[in-house]
């Protein structure tokens, strides 16, 4: 089998599988407190300082979900509103960000504005500079969307934001694990990922990055037993003041240890060993008849998208993964305000890690020409 779907989860290897059975097992003949507490040290601790160090962060700051789009709609829900408060996306934002948006719009009358893009599909920062005021609340940015590959340059955003008092968002679903980040560069206030994709984890795993200054002024809108004491009273005391006091309680402690596995394995290599094969992969599906890419920007990295000439993306997938090969029929209503603009509902998806080879892009464009 050839895997080009890690946009949409990452193969996990044998080390993080046979960790996560051992963990299942050990729930299955001991418990499943008794196994949490057997397991402490990974949960309560290493994980924490695991992502922190993919990140650039410390740990205090971390806090765990079970995927992004519950981590990033946690931390908005966190916020406070006025009447008229404005928040920037982009023409690349996420389908389920906008989701969570548009009911802040209905309910407190917050006004959503896209940036626009310059001719070359990179972000118009210079569009952001002017545009940029007191009252834009909320600046949220996705470093690489799930439907082209842009890497979009999260950095110059915080750069031109430091100067105001809007907190800034990065959605890092599909970056964590392709490229590496460094919150204290980019200068956001959140970030959020997920485990399954680029960096070869467990589904239902995810996390979020929340800064000091984040902290300092919002509070969860639900704040877990684990993380707070009632009194007699009804009075309600939270126990936890850094990123965790956003958890829940309740999470799948197996898929945990998978994760904490997949993260040591991505910070114990290089990034970017895999540019090559993908700049090949692009060229070579760009002189491919009957083959249109979907390519904006000038920094990509990851994943490729494209439509046929003359067949579906579903055939195309349907037809390449009876052959052996997985890529995946995207939705162009998950990334709406850019995708959208292109005609077809469903494009193909191709997305590579450093795991594939040369072999594996030859086979992909051979099977692929045989349409």
């Amino acid at each position: 089998m050839i895997h080009f779907n890690t946009a949409g989860s990452g193969l996990m290897s044998s080390e993080t599988l046979s960790l996560m059975q051992g963990y299942l097992q050990e729930e299955f003949e001991s418990g499943a407190y008794e196994t949490e507490l057997n397991h402490a040290s990974v949960l309560d601790v290493e994980v924490y300082d695991n992502i922190a160090r993919l990140l650039g962060a410390d740990a205090r700051n971390v806090a765990l979900f079970d995927g992004a789009t519950k981590a990033w709609v946690t931390a908005l829900e966190a916020l406070s509103w006025s009447e008229g408060a404005r928040v920037l996306v982009t023409p690349y934002e996420y389908a389920g960000n906008l989701i969570a948006l548009a009911t802040l719009q209905r309910l407190y009358g917050v006004v959503v504005e896209v940036m626009p893009l310059l001719a070359d599909g990179n972000l118009d920062l210079q569009w952001l500079a002017r545009h940029m005021s007191a009252e834009v609340k909320l600046v949220s940015i996705v470093h690489v969307p799930s439907c082209c590959g842009i890497v979009n340059d999260i950095e110059a955003v915080g750069h031109i934001l430091r100067d105001y008092p809007s907190l800034y968002f990065v959605d890092a679903c599909q970056s964590a694990g392709m490229l590496a980040l460094d919150v204290r560069a980019v200068g956001c206030d959140v970030l959020t990922a997920a485990g399954r994709k680029f960096l070869c984890g467990p589904r239902g795993t995810g996390f979020a990055y929340l800064s000091d200054r984040f902290l300092a002024t919002v509070q969860p809108r639900f704040t877990d037993l684990s993380r707070a004491t009632v009194d007699a009273s009804g009075a309600v005391t939270r126990g936890i003041e850094d990123a965790r006091g956003f958890e829940y309680a309740e999470r799948n402690n197996a898929a945990v240890v998978g994760l904490n596995q997949a993260i040591k394995e991505r910070l114990s290599s290089a990034y970017g060993t895999e540019s090559e094969l993908y700049q090949t992969l692009l060229r070579r599906l760009a002189q491919t008849p009957g083959v249109n890419l979907i390519a904006p920007g000038t920094h990509r990295q990851g994943i490729i998208a494209f439509t046929h000439e003359r067949y579906s993306a579903t055939d195309i997938v349907s037809r390449l993964r009876a052959r052996g090969v997985n890529c995946w029929p995207g939705y162009a209503a998950h990334t709406p305000y850019f995708m959208l603009k292109h005609g077809p509902e469903r494009f193909v998806r191709v997305s590579i890690n450093a795991r594939n080879s040369p072999r594996e892009v030859d086979e992909f464009i051979s099977l692929l020409s045989e349409l």
